[in-house]
């Protein structure tokens, strides 16, 4: 009778997972825009990935990277974007991304079936998966939905009482880190749950606990050592000196302040101003009751990695990506949530799950208006893979020769677009950058993104080439 149960039981998620994957394919088209904007994250990611796939004769670099940036980052996620051929048809990433999106979407779910019923883990999932934040974010190239598929599956598997489960949490945990560096406090968070489970002997935790280190370590060493064995990762020590070097409580509390505020952002709705106010205020009350009275109840792995989730964000100083930092633990704090609103049910004794089932559909129709918009709205601005920008890099790689380096605001999009070593150019160190540069990369005024930022930028114009987009500089040395 119980195996009849449970297999009854396996089938009916099975079935819901399907229905899930089905009501998520619609994302796969949706688009909120037409190319990626010129922050250079993806250039990175994607030049990472056609070099596993097709490594060239010279790995092309930022050469003042310790002034921007870690020379290699997120090798796990390059790695997946490495089984596209290099091309430059960023729709091809863009498709990529879309699958990645609905992985993520059936690993939330399987997570959320462990503590909820299907119909609320199922409209849930749907809830944040039809956020407009989420979809818009859908169309960069950008490693968060691999990072929530493999976060969500090791909040899912950790519940899992078979043995191999040990070996495989430890494997996706140094997956994660190699795509995110935050991925590190699941890692810690899974440390002290394993030092935390009542039943094991010390010996027995001690022995887990190390077991999961070494798996950890093998797999970033495998990932960064085996996949572009010959650019180095400096992710801990330049991003560890920034915190160092710039921390004080009052970055504390102004990332409290932001991260906090912007948390709110995801609830917003093209709805009256006064009733928007009201949603957010009730969706932040729910969170903190939820967690609350369940931390009360027992501390979890849930709770944990939520805390040294966002101890991560409020020690790091702040740099404008706020939004895609709180994408990956939008649905961690979603689960608590619905936590807070069965607790407030069950107080005054309504017949709960119909209510939260009822209240997730609500919020999850009230979004369809933001992203019919968005979806309609057409981005007419000119972005790094706009035929005529394209064009451009062309020109750029026949006027620049293989041995020579391009100055440029946004670099690692000189080595992907361009074929070329770049330097790192603000209007703060773009005397020491001239003296070392061939080419300075200056975007027109038509770039609206761009242009701006050469602002305070002096140059003694040597021969100039003017492209569609840019001037293309010689620096007179």
């Amino acid at each position: 009778m119980v195996n009849l149960r449970s297999e009854n039981s396996a089938l009916k998620k099975t079935v819901y997972a399907l229905a899930l994957v089905l009501l998520l394919v619609p994302t796969y088209f949706i688009h909120t825009k037409t190319y990626p904007d010129w922050g250079d994250d993806f250039a990175q990611y994607v030049y990472q990935g056609q070099q596993i796939h097709s490594p060239s004769e010279e790995y092309k670099q930022v050469l003042n990277v310790a002034e921007y940036s870690s020379p290699k980052r997120s090798v796990a996620f390059s790695l997946v974007l490495s089984f596209i051929p290099p091309t430059l048809q960023i729709e091809q990433y863009i498709n990529l991304i879309s699958l990645c999106y609905i992985l993520a979407g059936i690993s939330f779910f399987l997570f959320l079936s462990n503590h909820f019923s299907l119909p609320v883990s199922l409209v849930a999932t749907l809830c944040a998966f039809y956020n407009f934040l989420f979809l818009r974010l859908k169309s960069e190239v950008v490693p968060e939905f691999f990072f929530i598929a493999l976060f969500y599956g090791v909040l899912y598997l950790v519940f899992n009482k078979s043995k191999w489960v040990n070996f495989v949490i430890p494997v996706l945990l140094g997956c994660l880190f190699s795509v995110r560096f935050i991925g590190f406090s699941l890692f810690i968070s899974y440390l002290i749950f394993l030092w935390m489970e009542k039943g094991q002997t010390l010996k027995k935790k001690i022995k887990s606990a190390f077991t999961c280190i070494l798996i950890f370590l093998a797999v970033i060493a495998f990932i960064n050592t085996v996949f572009l064995s010959t650019v180095q990762n400096r992710e801990v020590s330049l991003y560890g000196n920034l915190v160092l070097r710039d921390y004080g409580f009052h970055v504390f509390l102004d990332n409290v302040s932001i991260y906090f505020r912007y948390l709110t952002l995801f609830f917003e709705q093209e709805i009256l101003f006064w009733m928007n106010t009201i949603i957010k205020c009730l969706t932040m009350i729910s969170f903190g009751i939820g967690f609350l009275a369940s931390i009360k109840r027992k501390v979890s792995i849930m709770h944990l990695s939520l805390i040294f989730y966002f101890i991560f964000l409020f020690l790091y100083p702040y740099n404008g990506d706020t939004i895609k930092y709180l994408v990956p633990i939008l649905p961690l704090v979603m689960y608590f949530m619905i936590e807070g609103v069965f607790v407030v049910l069950t107080k005054i004794g309504l017949k709960k799950e119909m209510i939260v089932v009822m209240c997730l559909c609500i919020v999850l129709f009230s979004n369809s208006k933001t992203i019919w918009l968005a979806v309609h709205h057409r981005d007419r601005s000119i972005g790094p893979y706009h035929e005529t920008v394209l064009d451009d890099f062309e020109k750029i790689k026949e006027k620049v020769g293989l041995n020579e380096s391009i100055a440029f605001g946004k670099p690692f999009i000189i080595n992907l677009l361009g074929d070329r070593h770049s330097y790192f150019l603000s209007d703060k160190n773009y005397n020491d950058v001239f003296s070392k540069a061939n080419y300075f990369l200056s975007p027109k005024e038509k770039i609206s993104e761009l242009y701006p930022k050469i602002k305070g930028i002096n140059v003694l114009k040597g021969d100039t080439t003017e492209l569609e987009n840019f001037y293309l500089i010689r620096l007179i040395k």
